[in-house]
């Protein structure tokens, strides 16, 4: 197995988000400022003797000016080099987006989803896109039922669409194989899933996804700003803090910069 990590770009926004109430008012400062920070946003690819090309989340899409509700926009605005665009990063690995054999969605949130587009009609596409079943119901009801097509960060046109199918995940565990593992992990939605790689000299990786934005979420048992369930969200952390000790895995957190930035990064993999 080898394990490629794709720089994707970056998205800014209110610390706020990431880090639930981190600067709370006092008597003596009422309106504190807020920190607005840069952070990643990254795919990971894997190349495996059984399963062919697998790749984990789908990022944004890089025409997201045209594709974002306006009210988006200016909260979580998407900055990216074209050479970042995941179209671009497969390429610089001599891969197209048909070329890819299985395609795992973490959560439907618009930065994890951006590119499912790009799968429609392809062989990942045809044979259907891991989603968690929870997931996608979710993702349907809220996008459908109100006024607009889109609720909160789920945008109906990033998963809703002709010639793309679905491979609904069922319970809280998959194997993909043997050294690839799926994981159900709610709290941050209702439907998120990690990926947990055992590569033979590298060792274990956890990619959490946005089960854990940061290091700083794990370290002081933190909520993030974007909770559907906060007692799975905190259930699901513990449940990657042991998976972590027991393998003595490298996490690879939702977006984490500083720990994104030691990741090794395509077309340099681990194996």
């Amino acid at each position: 197995m080898k394990l490629f990590v794709l720089d994707n770009g970056t998205l800014e926004l209110d610390m706020a988000w990431l880090v639930l109430n981190p600067k709370p008012a006092t008597v003596d400062n009422k309106h504190p400022q807020a920190d607005w920070v840069t952070i990643p946003t990254y795919t990971v690819l894997v190349e495996h003797p059984d399963l062919g090309w697998v790749l984990f989340d789908g990022t944004c899409h890089p025409e997201w000016e045209s594709r974002w509700p306006e009210a988006l926009q200016p909260i979580f605005p998407y900055r990216a080099e074209e050479r970042q665009y995941l179209p671009m990063q497969l390429e610089q690995l001599n891969l197209k987006m048909s070329d890819i054999d299985i395609v795992v969605i973490s959560h439907l949130h618009l930065d994890h989803c951006g590119c499912l587009d790009f799968f429609r009609g392809t062989k990942a596409g045809r044979r259907g896109i891991i989603v968690h079943d929870a997931e996608f119901a979710h993702a349907l009801k809220v996008t459908h039922k109100g006024p607009v097509d889109y609720a909160g960060a789920y945008v109906k046109g990033d998963f809703d669409m002709p010639n793309l199918n679905y491979d609904l995940m069922l319970g809280p565990h998959l194997e993909l194989a043997p050294d690839l593992h799926l994981y159900h992990w709610p709290g941050h939605t209702p439907g998120l899933i990690g990926m947990v790689a055992h590569t033979e000299h590298s060792g274990t990786f956890i990619f959490t996804s946005d089960a854990i934005y940061l290091e700083r979420n794990l370290k002081e048992w933190v909520l993030s700003g974007i909770v559907y369930d906060t007692v799975a969200y905190f259930n699901s952390m513990y449940q990657i803090k042991q998976l972590a000790r027991k393998h003595d895995a490298t996490l690879g957190y939702g977006h984490d910069m500083e720990k994104f930035r030691a990741l090794k990064k395509a077309p340099e993999y681990y194996e």
